[in-house]
């Protein structure tokens, strides 16, 4: 039998932990902030952060609500393992399609990059729904327009160039066109037993460098599932060739403005 998609993603994520923390976190973690700022987070009692991964959101969500309880789930062990070095917050790993949470007993729910992730997001949000009191309220955060980290097209061209195996990970656990519009994620949201609440998109700039850019990559990208099956030889080459067409890009190739997507929304009554 095959391995669960959603296990064999959050394995994954555990084995590249460290990588994810130095390299991306620090990334995309300033580009959920202005969600926080829209939830009811000062009059919060108990708070989830779903999908929490190494814990950048949790002491931000602790400092706007001082009298909440705050937890942290995720399915990957590594990546908890690491948010329980820079938290004191409670932590505990559970799968988003089914949680370990009593019904009815939490305020506010964030899912930050991760709804994406889950082989069924309705799942995920119809439980998310079941743990909200029905005054609480859901934030999540994806992706809308978004090319990628700058150079990810040439990886693939480089690696397909070498006959790099193709990526391993199932396509079930990226569904980020799934939810990459106000439409889509609004339907989702009304399917789920949701009511909107607001929706907005935000453009962000991030300036990466080549070597940012190329250890991102291969510490937690798409590169670092596909290039280990190359040699040791070829996968100096790719690389290589890689920094090399990067270098003639210009400083300005190097700017990723992505679009990200925000909704708030309350169980419908």
């Amino acid at each position: 039998m095959s391995e669960d998609p959603s296990a064999a993603l959050a394995s994954e994520y555990s084995d590249k932990a460290d990588a994810y923390q130095q390299h991306w976190s620090p990334v995309i973690g300033p580009m959920a902030m202005p969600l926080l700022d829209r939830l009811p987070l000062a009059t919060a009692h108990r708070i989830v952060d779903v999908g929490a991964g190494t814990g950048a959101h949790l002491e931000p969500l602790a400092a706007r609500a001082r009298s909440a309880r705050i937890f942290g789930v995720d399915r990957a062990i590594g990546m908890l393992r690491l948010a329980q070095q820079r938290t004191t917050h409670r932590l505990a790993a559970m799968d988003a399609q089914s949680l370990a949470i009593q019904s009815g007993t939490i305020d506010v729910a964030t899912l930050v990059f991760m709804l994406f992730h889950v082989p069924d997001p309705r799942a995920a949000l119809r439980d998310v729904r079941r743990i909200l009191r029905a005054s609480g309220v859901i934030g999540i955060v994806t992706w809308a327009r978004d090319q990628g980290v700058p150079g990810l097209e040439i990886w693939r061209e480089e690696l397909n160039a070498l006959r790099a195996a193709p990526d391993p990970r199932d396509p079930i656990v990226m569904q980020q066109q799934r939810m990459d519009t106000p439409d889509k994620l609004s339907a989702l949201l009304r399917e789920t037993g949701f009511t909107l609440t607001q929706i907005w998109t935000q453009q962000f700039e991030y300036r990466w460098t080549i070597d940012a850019a190329v250890n991102a990559q291969l510490g937690c990208g798409m590169t670092a599932r596909r290039i280990g099956s190359l040699s040791t030889r070829d996968a100096a080459t790719c690389e290589a060739r890689v920094r090399e067409r990067l270098a003639k890009l210009g400083p300005d190739a190097l700017i990723h403005r992505p679009d990200i997507l925000f909704a708030t929304a309350s169980p419908a009554t």
